[in-house]
């Protein structure tokens, strides 16, 4: 089947355009956010035979179709743009009965994460591309001698951390489509956080007021809570003013009521709101990291597979993203699913080895690769959770491999797939022990996992 074939059966299967509320995608999911998931049918999606499995998470309807999945989520962008253009109404009123439709019943937990994967897996290529160049930089300078000073760095530099520094604009774009608003006025509203006179006034440090009302100065580059309550309270003041606009001047006073509200309860109210979350957020890691360093990495590494199982590695993905926006390096997720990613493969490929299906030895070794490169999903969905010994493998070759990772503080400076092309993420030159100890993590759990798996696995058991 064709790609835009394929786009268009995946479309008319959630409900139609009309009922994509945002798309996103990673390395082998097409994500869609959904205003009605009743309207999902799941069994016509799964017959299509690009489709691996089809899964419900939250408001997402996650489509696995492999590799194929960033070029289906170009042509489904473009398709379901086109249509809600071509029937802006329709959209509009499905927008509108959104907040009604969406997740009654879901805990506030759920919602968050739900949020936060639709929020935050559209910017992950951009953020995996500054910090692959970060990573580049570091090696410039450890290896050919870069100086820190040169115009060369300087340039490379500013580049690659633009999408951290100009985050509250991105996420203000992503937000918006999470919410169901306008995505070019919550980038105009979220863009008065870095805009330069505003950091002029909080470099200048002297007292600021709005009519009056003091203005709380924050440095707002990198944070993530200034912009998502601000868009979110921004989506209630839009849906105000759609309603109070009269139809001949709806076009202009839409608009410009929503961007006259928003702006001034945003800066004095809503961001420095969520500056104090983020804080307080960034201070509780920094407490759990100082007092049990190998406790995170260790579950992370073992309990990993059942995270992108259910597809919530991208939503707990985004407090490591927080984490690396505002302190530059984290622990919390990249670490131990480096260690899971490894030992997931080692437990795979001794599938390949011990198999005597010559289909399968071939399937095994392929996915066995790929997970050491950090793309799980074949090899979790084609081998690891049907032979339940592999599993239990990489549980415990991820686990004992996080624990080395969290006892020496490995941490990484920059988002990518954790595997073995990624390593240069963990390059630090003021701790050179921090990429040698991510290399060692990676033996860790390779030899524990591959040694279990061959020890439990019998050739007549493999799937």
């Amino acid at each position: 089947m064709k790609m835009k074939e394929l786009a268009k059966q995946c479309i008319e299967h959630v409900g139609g355009a009309a009922n994509i509320q945002a798309v996103s995608h990673c390395a082998t999911r097409l994500r869609l956010t959904l205003r009605d998931q009743s309207q999902v049918n799941e069994a016509a999606l799964t017959a299509l035979p690009e489709v691996i499995k089809v899964m419900q998470v939250g408001v997402q309807t996650q489509i696995i179709i492999g590799s194929d999945a960033p070029e289906l989520y170009g042509v489904v962008s473009q398709l379901v743009e086109q249509a809600q253009s071509e029937a802006p109404a329709k959209s509009a009123e499905a927008a509108e009965k959104q907040p009604a439709v969406k997740n009654k019943k879901k805990a506030a937990a759920g919602k968050f994460f739900d949020a936060c994967s639709s929020m935050f897996t559209p910017l992950v290529p951009a953020f995996t591309a500054a910090g692959m160049i970060k990573a580049v930089l570091a090696i410039l300078v450890a290896v050919f001698g870069l100086a820190k000073t040169s115009q060369e760095y300087i340039i490379i530099n500013y580049v690659s951390d633009t999408i951290f520094y100009f985050l509250p604009i991105y996420l203000g774009v992503t937000a918006a489509s999470y919410f169901g608003c306008n995505k070019y006025i919550a980038a105009a509203v979220t863009a008065m956080f870095v805009h330069p006179t505003y950091v002029g006034l909080v470099s200048a440090g002297e007292a600021v007021a709005f009519f009056g009302i003091p203005v709380v100065l924050y440095n707002y580059s990198s944070t993530v809570f200034p912009t998502i309550l601000t868009v979110w309270f921004m989506s209630y003041v839009e849906r105000f003013a759609r309603k109070v606009s009269p139809k001949v001047v709806k076009a202009i006073m839409e608009p410009m009521l929503t961007l006259l509200i928003t702006f001034p309860v945003g800066l004095l109210i809503l961001g420095p709101i969520g500056a104090v979350l983020g804080e307080v957020l960034m201070q509780i890691f920094a407490a759990i990291d100082a007092s049990v360093p190998f406790l995170v990495p260790m579950i992370v590494g073992a309990v990993s597979p059942f995270l992108v199982f259910v597809g919530m590695h991208r939503a707990v993905g985004t407090l490591e993203t927080m984490q690396i926006a505002q302190m530059g390096s984290s622990s919390l997720l990249g670490t131990g699913m480096l260690a899971s990613n490894i030992a997931q493969g080692a437990s795979t490929l001794v599938l390949s080895l011990k198999s005597k299906d010559e289909k399968v030895k071939p399937l095994a070794f392929t996915a066995g690769v790929t997970a050491l490169c950090g793309i799980t999903e074949p090899a979790l969905y084609g081998f690891t959770a049907k032979n339940k010994k592999s599993l239990i493998a990489t549980v415990i070759g991820g686990g004992v491999g996080g624990f080395y990772a969290g006892i020496t503080h490995v941490v990484r400076f920059a988002k990518g797939a954790p595997g073995l092309p990624t390593l240069p993420v963990f390059i630090s030159l003021d701790n050179p022990m921090n990429l040698i100890n991510a290399c060692i993590t990676v033996l860790i759990a390779f030899a524990v996992a591959f040694i279990a798996a061959w020890v439990m696995i019998k050739p007549e058991e493999i799937q």
